[in-house]
């Protein structure tokens, strides 16, 4: 893992929850508009995401007690494909970090934690960091436009069952 840095649960460290939510507004501010979520309602499903043993959840990534980035696991992606779940969702590095490897830290960290749960297989959508994902094993099954907002790619990966790598 890069020096300084952990990955480990939000609901261990909820003083960044308000961090988290404005991070996350932010940077998908059109998408959330068109699905209808305010910037108050994202602090309430990301709150709710503020587990340890149970899907959707919120891990953090810390750096010398400071938030350097974000990623969750929630059960379904409005505005994509209905029937899927669960789904990589919230992935946020600061620009200041990226780079580094902690994006890929903290999805390998949900993956494990999915695969923990007994999810077997997980999906993402994706605008441009569709190269990313597929370093990190994922693969395209189609494109699709989300919200009319913008096209994504629809994205998968196996995990197989049971067990922490």
């Amino acid at each position: 893992m890069m020096q300084g840095v952990t990955i480990d649960y939000l609901a261990n460290h909820r003083e960044y929850l308000a961090e988290i939510v404005e991070l996350t507004y932010g940077e998908w501010t059109a998408l959330l508009v068109s699905a209808g979520i305010s910037k108050q309602d994202l602090a309430v499903i990301i709150a709710a995401r503020a587990v340890t043993d149970r899907l959707p959840i919120t891990l953090v990534a810390l750096c010398d007690g400071v938030l350097v980035g974000t990623g969750s696991i929630k059960m379904a992606e409005p505005g994509t494909k209905e029937g899927l779940s669960p789904w990589l969702a919230g992935m946020y590095v600061k620009p200041t970090h990226r780079g580094a490897g902690i994006g890929a830290a903290i999805v390998r960290a949900l993956e494990a934690k999915a695969r923990q749960l007994g999810v077997e297989a997980m999906y993402l959508s994706v605008g441009g960091a569709e190269q990313f994902y597929k370093g990190l094993d994922w693969t395209v099954m189609e494109r699709v436009d989300s919200y009319g907002v913008k096209e994504v790619a629809l994205m998968t990966k196996h995990l197989g069952k049971g067990s922490t790598p």
